[in-house]
C-alpha cells in the first residue's frame, strides 16, 4: 500500500472506527469489512486526500439530503450507487439504509446511531492539520482582496484622521434605496437560488434601522478611561518576538484623538512626565505614522488556509477595552437574551430543539467580517456616536502583504476591520443580532418600540456569524444579509426539514449528531498532538466509538516515554478518560513520598513553560497595573517580556489522589 505514516495512521482509525460499527450494530459487519477494503484500494489509488477532501465533500451534500427529507446522487468517484438505477451508494451502504429507503426517501424510523455514525466516519479526518498547496494559499490571498474590493463604500470620510461621528446621525440604511441601488453582487448564487432574495423593502430596512438605532442607544456612552485596558494573546503587527507589548512604536494622531496617548499608553503622569523629558530608562520615542496590519495565513483545512492579521500593537491595546465595553455593556440591554459572549451553550440548546420541530433557521455567512463595510457600521452605531468614534479611532486601515507576491504589498482596507482586531467579534455579532431582531419586527409587524425588540429578542440568538432566526423571519433575514453586502452559505444554513448547525453542534431531529474532528497523528516531537490526540481519544469515548479510541490510546502508549494516565470522566486531569471511576492505573511506578506524606504516581505530565525577561524601562509599571495587581508569590512570573510558551510532556511524579479525583 503505497501510502505516508499519516495516511497509515488514517487508516487505523477507519479500521478501528467501521470495527465499533460492527460491534454497536451486528447486521452490518459484513458491510464494514466491504468498507474497509473499499477505503484501502480507494486511498491506495487517490491518497489520504480521499479521506479529508472527498469524504467531507459527500458529508455537506449529505446535511442538505438530510434537510430536504430525500437523498440524491452526488456523481462522485467512488460514490456510484450499489444497485444500477439506484441512490445509495456502495460506500458505507450499510448506514446509508439505517437512514435512508432504497429510493432515497428518508426513513420515518430511521436510525440516529447510525446517522451519527456516518456522519463521523466522513468527517473525521476534514480538518486535519496538513500544509495546504501554495497555489491555494495565492488563491484565498487574492479571494481576501477581491472581497475587499467589492465592499460598499463609506458615506463618511473614515481615512481622514478628522473622523466626526456625530456626522452619521443622518445616513440611514435606505440611503440604498434613495442615492445607492444595489444589484446584489456580493450574494453570488444564481438567481434561482433558494436562497437569493429580491432587494429589501423600504419598509423593512427602515425597520431594521430603528432596531440598530435603539440597540446601539441601549449600550450607553463609551468612556475609555472607564473600562480595563489589556493586551491580548496574539501577535502584534510592528514588534519583534520578545519585545514588551507595552512598549508602543506607533500611536498615530487618529488613535490620540479617542484615546490621548499621555492617558492610556502610560503608568502615571510621572512615566508621561519622563518620557517627555527624554529620561534614558523611559520608553523610546514614538513615532507618529500609524501602524499596519499583517496578513497571516494558519492551517484551516488541506485545500483552504484561514486568514487572520495581526494588528499594530497600540490599536489592539485600545480594541481590548472596547471589547469589553461590548461584552460587560450587552448584559444590560435588550440583547442580553440574545447574545451571550462568553458561551455559546444557548445557542447550542436552541440549534437543537430547532432541529426537532424547525422552529428556527440556522444561518451561516462566507467571511463575514471581511464583508463588514464601514457602511453598514456608520448606520448600526449611528445613534451612538462615542462607541462610532472609538471604532474608528482604532480602525487599521492598511494590511501589509508578504504571502503572494502578486496581491497587493500594501493595500487600504475598504472593510471595516480583519479577523484579528478585537472589536471584529463583539461588533458582527451586535450587527447580525440587530438585523434579525429588524426582520423579526418586520414580520410580525409590531409597533416599533423599545417594549417590542424586548418581546422578539427572547426568539433570536447570534455569536459571531452564527445567526439563529424564528422561521417566520427567514426569508427577510436573508434578504436582509444578503442586500447589506453579505454572502449566505448555502451549504451550511438550514431552513427546513430537521437538520441544524450552529456554535459546534449539528444536530437531527433533536439528536446530537455532530463530528469529532481528527487533527494531527500522534508524534513525540509535537507535544500538542499528543494533547490533540488525548482529547480526541476522549471525544470518541463519549459518542461510542470505544475501539477507535483505544486505537488512538495504543498508538499514544507506544511512543517514547510516554505514560499517560487514565482518568475518571469530569476529573478535569490530563489523561484518557475511562469509564471505569476507580480506575487504578496498575502498570504504572508507584511511590510513597515521605517528606509529604502521599502516595504518588509516576505518569507523562502535561507543561507549558515561559520565561520572563526584565525590559528596564517605564513600561513595566504599567504592566504591573495591567497584570499584577493581585501578584503572585515571585512578582517576576508577571513582570517582563514573557518568550513564547513551549508545551512539554514530561514523566513525573504527580499525587496519585489527583489523578484519581472525579
Amino acid at each position: 500500500m503505497r501510502t505516508n505514516s499519516y495516511g497509515e495512521y488514517l487508516l487505523g482509525l477507519y479500521k478501528a472506527a467501521l470495527s465499533d460499527v460492527a460491534c454497536a450494530i451486528p447486521s452490518l459487519r459484513l458491510d464494514c469489512e466491504r468498507d474497509y477494503k473499499r477505503l484501502l484500494s480507494i486511498v491506495d489509488l487517490e491518497g489520504s486526500t480521499f479521506l479529508m477532501l472527498t469524504l467531507p465533500a459527500v458529508a455537506k451534500h449529505l446535511d442538505q439530503c438530510l434537510a430536504s427529507g430525500r437523498l440524491t446522487t452526488l456523481g462522485m468517484a467512488y460514490h456510484g450507487p450499489f444497485r444500477r438505477r439506484g441512490i445509495i451508494p456502495k460506500l458505507f451502504k450499510g448506514l446509508y439504509l439505517r437512514v435512508f429507503h432504497e429510493n432515497g426517501d428518508l426513513k420515518s424510523d430511521f436510525d440516529v446511531q447510525a446517522l451519527a455514525f456516518l456522519r463521523i466516519l466522513l468527517l473525521m479526518c476534514k480538518k486535519f492539520r496538513h500544509t495546504c498547496k501554495d497555489s491555494d494559499t495565492w488563491k484565498a490571498v487574492n479571494e481576501f482582496f477581491e472581497t475587499d474590493k467589492e465592499c460598499r463604500s463609506a458615506s463618511l470620510n473614515w481615512d481622514s484622521d478628522d473622523f466626526c461621528a456625530d456626522s452619521a446621525a443622518d445616513l440611514t440604511l435606505c440611503d440604498l434605496l434613495d442615492r445607492q441601488p444595489y444589484g446584489g453582487d456580493l450574494f453570488r448564487e444564481t438567481t434561482t437560488s433558494p436562497l437569493s432574495e429580491p432587494l429589501c423593502s423600504r419598509r423593512l430596512l427602515y425597520t431594521i434601522q430603528f432596531a440598530f438605532d435603539v440597540l446601539s442607544a441601549e449600550l450607553g456612552r463609551f468612556v475609555p478611561s472607564d473600562w480595563k485596558f489589556r493586551h491580548g494573546p496574539g501577535a502584534v503587527s510592528d514588534l519583534r518576538r520578545m519585545t514588551s507589548k507595552y512598549h508602543f512604536p506607533n500611536w498615530p494622531e487618529r488613535l490620540d484623538s479617542g484615546f490621548p496617548f499621555d492617558e492610556f499608553a502610560f503608568a502615571n503622569s510621572s512615566d508621561w512626565a519622563a518620557y517627555v523629558s527624554g529620561h534614558p530608562s523611559s520608553i523610546p520615542f514614538v513615532k507618529d505614522e500609524e501602524g499596519v496590519a499583517k496578513l497571516i495565513s494558519v492551517p484551516k483545512t488541506i485545500d483552504k488556509p484561514r486568514l487572520i492579521a495581526s494588528e499594530p500593537v497600540s490599536h489592539q491595546w485600545c480594541q481590548q477595552s472596547i471589547l469589553r465595553f461590548l461584552a460587560d455593556q450587552v448584559s444590560s440591554t435588550s440583547l442580553r437574551s440574545s447574545v451571550n459572549f462568553r458561551s455559546q451553550e444557548r445557542n447550542r440548546s436552541l440549534a437543537l430543539e430547532a432541529s426537532r420541530h424547525g422552529s428556527h433557521w440556522t444561518i451561516d455567512l462566507s467571511s463575514a467580517s471581511d464583508r463588514m463595510s464601514c457602511w453598514l457600521i456608520e448606520r448600526a452605531f449611528r445613534r451612538n456616536s462615542s462607541l462610532l468614534q472609538a471604532l474608528w479611532s482604532t480602525r487599521t486601515r492598511y494590511i501589509s502583504n508578504d504571502i503572494d507576491r502578486e496581491s497587493p504589498k500594501l493595500s487600504k482596507l475598504r472593510k471595516f476591520s480583519t479577523m484579528g482586531s478585537a472589536v471584529t467579534f463583539p461588533v458582527q455579532t451586535l450587527v447580525f443580532c440587530s438585523i434579525a431582531i429588524g426582520c423579526l419586527l418586520y414580520e410580525d409587524k409590531l409597533p416599533l418600540s423599545q417594549k417590542s425588540i424586548r418581546r422578539v429578542a427572547r426568539e433570536v440568538r447570534t455569536f459571531g456569524d452564527d445567526i439563529i432566526v424564528p422561521d417566520r423571519s427567514g426569508n427577510s433575514t436573508l434578504a436582509a444579509l444578503g442586500t447589506l453586502g453579505f454572502k449566505v452559505n448555502p451549504a451550511k444554513t438550514f431552513t427546513k426539514g430537521r437538520f441544524r448547525e450552529s456554535c459546534g453542534i449539528e444536530a437531527f431531529s433533536g439528536s446530537d449528531v455532530s463530528r469529532v474532528n481528527v487533527l494531527s497523528s500522534p508524534d513525540v516531537s509535537r507535544p500538542e498532538s499528543i494533547m490533540s490526540s488525548v482529547d480526541v481519544h476522549n471525544n470518541l469515548l463519549d459518542k461510542g466509538f470505544f475501539m477507535t479510541a483505544e486505537f488512538i490510546k495504543s498508538t499514544v502508549s507506544r511512543l517514547r516515554s510516554m505514560s499517560i494516565a487514565d482518568v475518571p470522566i469530569g476529573s478535569g486531569q490530563f489523561g484518557f478518560w475511562s469509564f471505569d471511576p476507580h480506575v487504578r492505573n496498575s502498570g504504572f511506578r508507584r511511590r510513597y513520598n515521605q517528606g509529604l506524606q502521599r502516595l504518588e504516581l509516576s505518569v507523562t505530565r502535561l507543561l507549558a513553560k515561559s520565561t520572563r525577561s526584565e525590559t528596564g524601562l517605564d513600561d513595566s509599571l504599567l504592566q504591573y497595573f495591567t497584570e499584577a495587581c493581585n501578584p503572585p508569590e515571585r512578582l517576576e512570573k508577571r513582570i517582563g517580556v514573557a518568550s513564547q510558551a513551549t508545551t512539554k510532556l514530561r514523566r513525573g511524579w504527580v499525587p496519585e489522589a489527583q489523578v484519581y479525583s472525579s
